[in-house]
């Protein structure tokens, strides 16, 4: 298995190259991210890009995984911790996932081996996402998923001239074997197995 790489049967999490700057600038002008993983709502170049990449990174961006179909190798969104706080055990976690991919399971993959690899490889007591209140699709996957709200900030999203909530939603470590089973339907490799161990 290659340095840097969590697979499952359908997907892999690569770690980000810089070969990967121009689709990573392509999603992240998209309406989909504007509308969901981001605070922006500027469009940006692909050297504009760059810069603001490496500020998120000096900022409060801990680790980026590109994630892709196993067999084809053909990226299909990325996946990415932030705010980590190593005293408090803690990080948010936002997910992307480009059209023509969503709503086939390959979100809910690519969050559950990123779970176990920031749980295992970092100490940490529990792993947060923030979700606005009119994305129907990832709210419904968190509550199927029987994961905890947290939290809900109220009328906090500004957007498109409207207002919306911003729920926060927390996975914790003892939360983890509960997904075992799943992880091991979705057939994780060797190092998902040496990680599953460890918890």
């Amino acid at each position: 298995m290659e340095s840097g790489v969590i697979e499952t049967r359908r997907i892999r999490l690569r770690s980000m190259a810089e070969a990967d700057l121009s689709i990573l600038c392509e999603w992240r002008n998209s309406d989909v991210f504007l509308k969901n993983c981001s605070n922006r709502r500027n469009h940006v170049t692909v050297e504009e890009f760059a810069i603001e990449l490496k500020k998120d990174f000096e900022r409060d961006r801990h680790e980026q995984f590109i994630i892709e179909l196993r067999r084809a190798g053909e990226p299909i969104g990325t996946i990415y911790s932030y705010n980590f706080r190593s005293a408090d055990g803690y990080a948010f976690v936002t997910t992307f996932l480009a059209d023509g991919f969503r709503n086939k399971g390959y979100g809910a993959e690519a969050f559950a081996i990123f779970l176990y690899h920031l749980f295992t490889v970092h100490d940490l007591y529990k792993v947060y996402t923030e979700i606005y209140s009119y994305n129907g699709d990832s709210l419904k996957a968190m509550q199927g998923a029987g994961f905890t709200e947290e939290g809900r900030f109220r009328n906090q999203r500004l957007f498109k001239g409207a207002r919306y909530d911003v729920l926060r939603y927390a996975v914790f470590r003892d939360d983890l074997p509960r997904a075992r089973l799943f992880l091991q339907r979705l057939g994780l490799t060797r190092l998902g197995l040496i990680l599953d161990e460890k918890v």
